[in-house]
């Protein structure tokens, strides 16, 4: 035992201390990136040890590859097929056409529900209950979460940026307003959707030719109430483009879902005065109706290909329920849930640090060899399919649509992650023999946005592996 231990470490020692592959460190050295500032982590998923480790047990900030931990727990703990609910109540039986005594929407975190799924609710309960009337006040329980101090301007100071929202309990397009921008000779034209009758819109934006660059830089976006504020420069070379704006707050799931009533034909009894609140819903209501999400293996798709942060941030609070549905999520009930997975899985990632699930974080950690070492685990693991499949394919689609080397192409699949001073990549390599790698860079510090060669470099690398 002791012989086999021995052996072991040093191998590792082996490994830890192995040189770069020479294109990476030229890739590196012609983009002036520090060597040190790098850390990558190499294994054939049924290998026992790392190929390639260096650097790899310095704790680094891995941006959105931490997408991948949450994945990887939710499949293994949740379930491929579990399913967020939105349960509508009432305090008693619609009866002759009426519903009296308002209506009750109970959320439990769908970041997948939309303006389109409150139309089809509200068109069932038409229909199921012969419905035509409600009366008086939409009463929206977010119970399901403990309530968040949640500061939309922190990380960045762009509150309005839709990547900056929290997850909520009850949220609807993901607290988001989607802004269309269609610029003309005069003026910019501004469209906003969902289409909200309260919304008002005050555009000053003019169009100004010259080269398309970081368009929304030149946007001033500012939100009094129902009112937003748009002001700035478009350049019309741009074309159309569209804007997400962060959207919080109560009003807004509860007039969407005032529209969608009327859409459908129904009527409320008191329709300039019908309000919403925060309610939780009464323990003798009543179950009237209830939408469920797609598949949580459906949903990782939206959430990993484009890297979305409310999306996974509601997936990493929804760990908290675990084998208890009535559980309140919170931040910290959801990362002793994960640890306490790793735990029981084997792994002690004593350097790990969680804030959010998402890596849209300063301070979340975790080191290049345990991500890869987890990353090898879930291959092995019945999740599989449903992990790598939600995962931008080399040079197809997602964040790495635009990445065409000719070797990798449509043979890796893998997560980015980008933060001002941070790059990362991690996921799995088909080399040419038909093989499957574990592959994870992250770099930290100064021109971490220059080491794209070097990435490449490495996954050429592995795919060239004898």
């Amino acid at each position: 035992m002791l012989a086999v231990s021995l052996a072991f470490f040093c191998e590792l020692a082996f490994a830890q201390n192995v040189q770069l592959p020479a294109p990476v460190v030229q890739a590196l050295q012609a983009e002036n990136v520090p060597l040190e500032n790098v850390s990558i982590y190499v294994q054939r998923v049924d290998a026992p040890q790392a190929l390639l480790a260096y650097q790899s047990d310095l704790p680094r900030n891995p941006a959105s590859v931490m997408k991948l931990v949450t994945s990887y727990a939710a499949l293994d703990l949740l379930g491929p097929s579990y399913r967020w609910k939105t349960q509508f109540y009432s305090l008693s039986q619609p009866q002759e056409g009426k519903l009296q005594g308002g209506i009750w929407i109970k959320g439990s975190g769908d970041p997948a529900l939309n303006t389109a799924h409150l139309i089809e609710a509200a068109s069932e309960l038409k229909q199921k209950y012969a419905l035509d009337e409600i009366c008086c006040e939409i009463h929206l329980d977010n119970s399901a979460y403990a309530p968040q101090n949640f500061d939309a301007a922190a990380f960045d100071g762009k509150p309005t940026r839709a990547y900056n929202a929290p997850a909520e309990a009850l949220m609807v397009n993901q607290q988001a307003i989607r802004l269309q921008l269609i610029p003309g000779s005069e003026k910019i034209t501004v469209v906003a959707y969902p289409s909200w009758q309260w919304l008002v819109k005050r555009a000053d934006i003019k169009p100004v030719l010259g080269e398309c660059g970081d368009w929304k830089s030149s946007l001033q976006i500012k939100r009094e109430g129902r009112v937003l504020n748009l002001r700035g420069d478009y350049t019309v070379s741009c074309g159309e483009k569209y804007l997400d704006v962060n959207w919080q707050g109560t009003e807004y799931v509860g007039e969407l879902f005032h529209s969608a009533w009327e859409q459908v034909g129904g009527r409320w009894a008191l329709a300039d005065k019908t309000q919403a609140r925060i309610v939780s819903v009464p323990d003798s209501a009543i179950l009237l109706m209830e939408h469920t999400s797609p598949t949580l293996a459906e949903m990782l798709r939206d959430m990993n290909k484009v890297s979305n942060n409310v999306m996974a941030r509601a997936l990493y609070l929804n760990l908290s329920r675990l084998n208890d549905s009535s559980q309140v999520a919170s931040i910290a009930k959801s990362e002793v849930v994960l640890k306490t997975w790793l735990q029981n899985k084997g792994f002690n990632f004593a350097e790990l640090v969680l804030e959010n699930g998402a890596g849209l974080s300063r301070v979340e950690r975790i080191s290049a060899s345990h991500l890869g070492a987890l990353l090898s685990d879930a291959f092995r693991s019945p999740v599989m399919a449903e992990l790598t499949a939600s995962l931008p394919i080399y040079g197809v689609d997602g964040s790495l649509s635009k990445r065409k080397d000719g070797g990798v192409f449509g043979r890796a699949h893998l997560k980015t992650g980008s933060l001002e001073n941070v790059r990362s990549l991690a996921g799995y390599v088909l080399d040419a023999k038909g093989r499957y790698w574990s592959v994870v860079f992250v770099a930290n510090g100064s021109r971490s946005e220059a080491t794209r060669p070097a990435q490449d470099a490495l996954l050429n690398w592995v795919y060239q592996q004898e």
